[in-house]
């Protein structure tokens, strides 16, 4: 593996660690108040076309790291979603 391909490895790990925590942090308030859904849902957009592209240039450690982050964003938003629901 390159260079390249390690802080690309490193920077998923941060981006979910990231997602990771705020996942967290809704559970344990359960709260998503501060969330804007229309924001989230057009980061999960974003995600999901990043991923297709990954895909489309065959780039394996794109893909993995990039499912990783989808996977990880769809919990976070789909927890929001509950917590919103709550709210009202």
């Amino acid at each position: 593996m390159t260079l390249l391909d390690w802080l690309t490895l490193a920077s998923y790990i941060a981006l979910n660690i990231d997602i990771i925590l705020q996942i967290r942090r809704i559970h344990h308030t359960k709260s998503s108040n501060d969330l804007s859904i229309v924001g989230m849902t057009i980061r999960c957009i974003a995600v999901l076309i990043i991923l297709a592209k990954f895909i489309s240039i065959s780039d394996v450690a794109l893909i993995v790291g990039q499912l990783v982050v989808t996977l990880t964003f769809i919990l976070y938003f789909g927890l929001a979603i509950v917590y919103f629901k709550h709210r009202k």
